[in-house]
């Protein structure tokens, strides 16, 4: 039995994803990790602290991409899992929208492609839909499950125009799987849809899942 642990938005709290990914050997982080930020320290523009590599290279610790994540960083980085691919069976999509980013600076802590294209997205909705997985890791959610959490939490959806969300509702018509992880809400919750098991993971949440049988039932620590 092969277990993958999710680990929830980071936001470059390391020394709390260092304790999520102890002794474990293969994780998933949901996005958010914090890569490739700028920060001003002492007057002047420095990078922020990198994930912990010497950590990561202890097992097998990989991330998608969040929107406070800077995606060409992303792309050098060892340890991401790019937009649309599958890990063991498991489909990955990272990026979301800012809703912050008219107080955000564009190349220091925000970056215009947080999301993919349109063109990208209809590529990974094609590969999607020709896998059929069992169990998918996103940043974001389809546009149907963010209503439902904001119906949760009493709160009213923000209209950002996700085009990642439009997408992920997309592949959820076309094919549900048995789980569906994510972040980015900053809410801990776990609901049904269907076939699927939903959970939004808060800020270094994480959660155990046997990804050999997919039968099997989730696991949460």
């Amino acid at each position: 039995m092969t277990k993958v642990r999710f680990i929830g938005d980071v936001h470059g709290k390391y020394d709390g994803y260092k304790a999520a990914i102890k002794n474990v050997p293969f994780s998933i982080q949901v996005g958010d990790m914090g890569v490739g930020f700028r920060t001003i320290r002492y007057g002047e523009e420095v990078w922020a602290r990198n994930p912990p590599f010497d950590r990561m290279s202890k097992g097998r610790h990989l991330f998608i991409r969040g929107n406070h994540d800077n995606p060409e960083v992303c792309r050098r980085h060892k340890y991401w899992i790019p937009d649309g691919t599958a890990v063991d069976g498991i489909f990955c999509l990272g990026g979301a929208v800012s809703i912050d980013r008219a107080y955000r600076t564009e190349g220091r802590d925000w970056w215009s492609d947080e999301e993919c294209t349109t063109a990208e997205l209809q590529d990974c909705v094609s590969r999607y839909v020709e896998m059929k997985p069992e169990i998918v890791c996103t940043h974001e959610c389809p546009e149907s499950i963010a209503g439902e959490i904001m119906a949760a939490v009493n709160k009213t959806k923000v209209a950002d125009g996700s085009r990642t969300r439009q997408a992920l509702e997309t592949m959820l018509d076309h094919h549900q799987p048995r789980y569906w992880v994510f972040g980015h809400w900053h809410e801990s919750m776990i609901f049904q849809r269907g076939r699927t098991t939903f959970q939004c993971l808060t800020e270094l949440e994480f959660v155990d899942v046997d990804v050999a049988d997919t039968g099997s039932e989730v696991h949460a620590i």
